[in-house]
């Protein structure tokens, strides 16, 4: 499924308009190579979908846009920060169908970039004088890192299983969708109970997503054109995803997939290789069937909100993804 803002979000329309002007406002206080550097990743569209979620989380009797604004900002500038890094690691050419920055400028320029971001997302969320929501990031950002981390140390593991990946996802990827939901519930003044249920929500979500973009990189050049990224990137820098974890379960390819994932550069004609043995295991319709699981247990948790605002949202966007993961 190829995620589409406009039909996530459209009812929240409003707010993710306010959103992109605050998101201007911020890049145009900035100077020279830093405000260039910034507006063309931040600026660059993306789907919006951890500030979408916090949106959501953070209705109620207290919804204030302009009060909520610097946190909505805090959450899409340090996942804009976690995407710099990751080009820098995955030495990606292409972010958002743009040039990434360490490909436009040089590392350094896109370390110190990635960095200034990290830190204004503290900058923009003490105006709120709330050590929570200062707790809840600080663990996001550390999680963000170990996953990241993680995924560095098992490059090329080819046994690494399951529990190991969703390990990594769950805090790579997952981090950033729980602290989304738990924001929204902590400044709206929900109880603890309910935005624990509201982590949980992101967390299920987050899986649901990192499966859902495991499956894309390995899907056709069209959808590589829509992500404005290429297609078989993952196995290109290693990453052992969900789809190849079951995939290196088929005995009859099980060598052949090994070996391409042990040279020290895999090249086009590998990753083309790859893409056309996954289609003849079951690994694909395997990993939907997780992908279905995690948005199962997401709706499950959606369901169990007692605000009503926020379980309506939350509930639009499990059907939103059931919908689109049913398209595939």
């Amino acid at each position: 499924m190829i995620l589409e803002k406009k039909k996530l979000f459209s009812f929240l329309i409003d707010d993710l308009k306010a959103l992109e002007v605050y998101l201007k406002e911020f890049t145009a206080g900035l100077k020279g190579v830093l405000r260039k550097t910034v507006e063309s990743t931040l600026l660059a569209g993306g789907k919006r979908i951890r500030p979408g979620l916090f949106f959501i989380c953070a209705r109620g009797e207290r919804f204030d846009i302009k009060y909520l604004l610097a946190a909505a900002a805090s959450i899409e500038i340090i996942h804009t920060a976690s995407l710099i890094h990751d080009d820098i690691i995955d030495k990606s050419l292409l972010r958002r169908g743009r040039e990434t920055i360490h490909n436009t400028y040089d590392g350094d320029t896109a370390k110190f970039v990635g960095n200034y971001l990290f830190t204004q997302t503290f900058v923009l969320l003490n105006r709120y004088n709330n050590s929570k929501i200062l707790e809840e990031m600080s663990v996001a950002s550390q999680n963000l890192v170990r996953g990241e981390f993680d995924q560095i140390k098992t490059k090329k593991e080819l046994y690494q299983g399951e529990r190991v990946y969703l390990k990594k996802i769950n805090k790579k990827t997952s981090s950033l969708f729980r602290v989304s939901c738990a924001l929204g519930g902590i400044l709206s003044g929900s109880p603890e109970a309910e935005t624990e249920k509201m982590r949980k929500f992101g967390e299920y979500l987050g899986i649901s997503f990192q499966i859902n973009d495991d499956l894309l990189d390995m899907d056709s050049m069209k959808v590589s054109e829509n992500l404005g990224k290429l297609t078989g990137n993952d196995i290109r820098q290693g990453n052992i995803t969900l789809p190849i974890i079951y995939a290196l379960r088929n005995r009859r390819f099980k060598k052949e997939i090994s070996d391409i994932f042990t040279r020290e550069d895999i090249k086009s004609k590998d990753i083309k290789r790859l893409l056309t043995i996954l289609p003849e295991t079951d690994a694909i319709d395997h990993a939907r069937a997780r992908l279905e699981f995690y948005l199962g247990k997401a709706r499950e948790i959606a369901e169990s909100i007692n605000e009503e605002q926020k379980k309506d949202g939350l509930l639009k966007v499990c059907s939103f993804f059931e919908q689109e993961a049913g398209e595939k």
